[in-house]
């Protein structure tokens, strides 16, 4: 399973879904993370770009997100 958090380029959680800097994507087997990743998120608000849809081809299943 992959997972998405909002992070900033401080490797801390970003409360914001829409104005983080970063996306950590997990990937997480028999409960342990295996893998992560930084994505780069799109100029301006993350909630008026395709991010969603570029998170669910990476295979992203899961979004963990405030506001």
């Amino acid at each position: 399973m992959k997972i998405a958090v909002p992070t900033t380029q401080f490797n801390t959680v970003d409360e914001h879904f829409g104005h983080c800097e970063f996306y950590t994507v997990f990937t997480v087997e028999n409960n342990e993370i295996k893998n992560s990743e930084i994505i780069q998120s799109p100029q301006g608000c993350g909630c008026k770009s395709n991010i969603a849809s570029i998170l669910h081809e990476m295979g992203v299943e899961v979004m963990l997100a405030g506001n």
